[in-house]
């Protein structure tokens, strides 16, 4: 009857520590910090380009291979959201030309601070 393989199938014996693991996935220290200034970046455009209105309901956004993803409070929101992007898609992306498409989606407040809806 032949062997069972070994359990350990580690190369090189040590451990990776969870600092290397994060830093090679593109989630280090450095990493979170560049996405909030990208992030902010997109915020100042959007307030420039967008009416005030419709601007102060935006809980969050971000930007990821070429997709800007808006999230807004609530459903009414984001319908005239859309709308809005849709009328002045060619201004964000004059500001921001690595940008090719959008989306908009919903995320009450309360759920991009963290807590149970």
């Amino acid at each position: 009857m032949p062997k069972p393989p070994a359990r350990n199938n580690r190369r090189g014996g040590k451990p990776s520590s969870v600092k290397d693991l994060l830093s090679k996935a593109g989630l280090g220290p450095g990493a979170a910090s560049a996405r909030s200034r990208t992030d902010d970046a997109l915020r100042a455009n959007l307030a420039r380009v967008l009416p005030d209105e419709l601007s102060r309901h935006i809980t969050s956004l971000t930007a990821r291979d070429g997709r800007l993803v808006v999230y807004v409070e609530s459903a009414a929101w984001s319908a005239r959201l859309r709308y809005a992007l849709a009328e002045h898609w060619p201004a964000v992306q004059y500001a921001q030309p690595e940008l090719h498409e959008w989306t908009v989606k919903v995320q009450p407040a309360a759920a991009s601070a963290g807590a149970r809806t």
